[in-house]
């Protein structure tokens, strides 16, 4: 009796891009170890199903009906061989070396050319609810390919995705993005084998249910994947040399290392500092922040749907206006009790994003030419407002505004290291430093994106609420994290001023 193939799906290109472990912990972990999905992940499947029934109603097709893969490739390869025009839910597949490579394109569509079959061959089609294709999408689309190509003997050089909008986005699959594929198979291939991936632990890794078993594996070996800003792929180089876990990082003589890829002695000084961090659960503290400290302050955030490529909410807590004079554009929730304010412009379809964007600009007028400082957390608030005022417009006053953005993050790179395995305003702020509070339990950038696709779908005004909160929540934690860096600065000039004045010698 032959052995069961392993099964290679195009599905294992998203769980490698988002957890190199999630592949491996579904086939050779405990089950009731693995967490429930991300919300958005599901929500992005549900919406793809969705928008492919929209799609496919207005074409003339033939349809595989078969749910089981098996059948459905029987009824699949007579269609081919005949020429149907346009084949909905093909499964494709061909076996080689105990692998079974086994896809169901969306579509499968008949061109011109020499195949086995005849005067024509297939090109595959994928409807997905992105905008554009991501890396991994064309990863699938060149597996459809090369599995295509062994049932029809040629390789189909074009392929498409149909995106959310039903526009038709091609891709061409050179020889470049066959072996950029190719290798990428044979990683995940080794994967499925049972070769477990060196340990690694990445922001993306929080979008898979297997996040909390990658944090306590690399607890359990106290391993350098832990390391903040580490580039993972000098993990192997620093391993040569003896450095696997945190305390080997912390004691490290970096002028003896040779050349490690993928960073830089400056980089190794910094790991080094964050390992000590991590081994002592104490902040290192690198040099006094510098920070503006102007009466007005403004914090801002910037909510956005990359799938939509659409910026839906930009949020601002002001503080030192107590009199409002500049809550007179927008939404405006004011606290019992506090001078200080939430003010935010929100697209409430995608729609409405230059809508947004010139409301925002007309409230820049209500502001004056100086005299404040926009803090923000990470680059994302520079740049997209960059990239909006280049497609909607800018003004005299925008400039002025984007002049005054003062990142967060550059001041904490410069001043203090955390004991923490990442540096998000969430991770930061929710750390017991700074013990500050989102109001919702599952609140997130991703959480936020989901919330937002299902407010377009379901227009449930509570879901609309859990967005503007949970953007309100992360405009105050910015400020709490600045408040944070400014009692440390507070605190050491007290120090300073009375180190002085011990200093000074009364005169007899």
């Amino acid at each position: 009796m032959n052995p069961k193939p392993l099964v290679f799906t195009p599905t294992l290109f998203y769980e490698y891009a988002t957890c190199c472990h999630w592949i491996w912990y579904d086939r050779f972990s405990n089950p009731k170890e693995k967490g429930a999905m991300p919300e958005l992940t599901l929500k992005l499947f549900e919406q793809g199903v969705l928008h492919e029934k929209e799609y496919i109603k207005d074409l003339t097709f033939t349809q595989v009906k078969q749910v089981n893969l098996a059948q459905a490739f029987k009824e699949t390869v007579p269609l081919m061989e005949v020429g149907a025009e346009l084949i909905y839910q093909g499964v494709i597949q061909y076996e080689a070396d105990g692998v079974l490579y086994q896809g169901r394109p969306d579509l499968l569509k008949k061109v011109s050319g020499k195949s086995k079959f005849g005067d024509y061959y297939y090109e595959p089609i994928e409807i997905k609810s992105t905008k554009e294709i991501h890396t991994e999408q064309k990863y699938q689309l060149v597996f459809y390919g090369l599995v295509l190509e062994q049932m029809q003997g040629i390789f189909p050089t074009q392929a498409a995705i149909i995106n959310r909008d039903k526009e038709t986005v091609l891709f061409l699959m050179d020889a470049e993005q066959r072996q950029k594929t190719t290798v990428h198979m044979e990683i995940i291939l080794s994967v499925i084998k049972g070769n477990k991936p060196a340990l690694k632990l990445v922001s993306s890794c929080k979008q898979s249910p297997w996040f909390n078993k990658c944090v306590t594996e690399a607890e359990a070996a106290n391993d350098i994947a832990l390391l903040y800003r580490l580039d993972c792929r000098a993990h192997a180089a620093l391993r040569q040399q003896g450095i696997n876990t945190v305390v080997d990082a912390a004691k490290m003589d970096i002028d003896s290392l040779p050349k490690i890829p993928f960073t830089t002695k400056e980089t190794l000084q910094r790991v080094k500092l964050q390992a000590q961090s991590l081994m002592d659960g104490k902040l290192i503290w690198l040099a006094k922040p510098q920070l503006p400290d102007p009466k007005l302050k403004i914090f801002f955030d910037i909510e956005g749907d990359p799938l939509l490529q659409t910026q839906y909410l930009f949020g601002f807590w002001i503080a030192g206006d107590p009199e409002f004079k500049y809550a007179k554009v927008g939404h405006v929730r004011k606290h019992k009790a506090d001078d200080r304010y939430f003010l935010y412009f929100l697209a409430e379809d995608p729609s409405q994003e230059e809508a947004m964007w010139k409301q925002f600009l007309e409230w820049l007028e209500v502001l004056p030419d100086d005299g404040y400082a926009v803090f923000h957390y990470a680059n994302y608030e520079n740049s997209w407002t960059k990239k909006l005022a280049k497609k909607y417009g800018s003004s005299q006053k925008f400039m002025q505004f984007h002049s005054r953005l003062f990142d967060l993050e550059n001041a904490r790179k410069k001043s203090v290291i955390f004991p923490l395995y990442f540096y998000s305003i969430k991770d930061i702020a929710k750390s017991k430093f700074v013990n500050f509070k989102w109001r919702h339990a599952k609140a997130g950038g991703a959480q936020s994106v989901f919330w937002y696709e299902q407010w377009l779908e379901e227009a449930d005004c509570d879901v609309l609420n859990d967005i503007i909160d949970y953007n309100e929540d992360d405009v105050r934690a910015t400020e709490c994290f600045y408040l944070w860096l400014k009692q440390f600065i507070d605190e050491q000039e007290s120090s300073e001023n009375y180190m002085k004045r011990q200093s000074v010698v009364i005169p007899s």
